[in-house]
């Protein structure tokens, strides 16, 4: 097939949100604080209807609030959420051999914020939604949707890379070529 748009998540592809990232970075075991700082009320925050400082309010009597409000801290980042160098760096290649590089992602206003100042989003990208401005969030049908209408995107010249399983079988399952993103090989074996 031959593939004219890449659709990329950012997180964990583009960026480390892994929870091996944050456990390096707290040097210990983030179990815990991982499905904290990422639990269910976070969910708002990636939606766009709660900020994260509104989130970590929620978590003040978390025996992990410290260490929770370190790792969403957006001053903090750079280091929680870093650049994936080699991958933004192959990303820019693609985008360069002539394929238009589009964003789907969930993430928060902070988080966007961050990455457009480390990665100039518009002048990288050719788009992208980000779940925070349009109040939808993947796996859902309409985040893919919009994509493809807003941007005028014929499905069949798309493909999709996404770390998480569920995200990539809604994009299959709504007519998107998809695949698991583990590493930068997984790109270049499939377009």
């Amino acid at each position: 097939m031959n593939y004219k748009n890449i659709i990329l998540d950012v997180g964990g592809i583009l960026f480390d949100d892994s929870k091996k990232n944050i456990e390096k970075v707290l040097n210990k075991n983030c179990d815990l604080i991982y499905k904290s700082a990422y639990g269910s009320s976070f969910r708002d925050c990636l939606l766009g209807y709660k900020t994260v400082p509104e989130h970590l309010d929620n978590l003040l009597s978390s025996p992990h609030f410290n260490d929770v409000s370190y790792i969403l801290d957006k001053d903090n980042l750079p280091i929680t959420f870093p650049l994936i160098e080699n991958n933004f760096s192959y990303i820019k290649d693609l985008k360069k051999g002539g394929y238009k590089v589009y964003l789907l992602t969930n993430i928060t206003d902070d988080g966007y914020d961050y990455i457009n100042n480390v990665v100039n989003i518009n002048k990288t990208f050719d788009g992208g939604i980000y779940s925070y401005q349009e109040h939808l969030i993947k796996p859902d049908t309409s985040i893919y949707n919009l994509l493809i209408n807003r941007f005028k995107l014929n499905k069949d010249e798309c493909i999709f890379f996404d770390d998480k399983e569920r995200n990539v079988i809604a994009a299959r399952n709504f007519g998107i070529k998809s695949f698991v993103f583990r590493s930068i090989g997984d790109i270049k074996n499939n377009i």
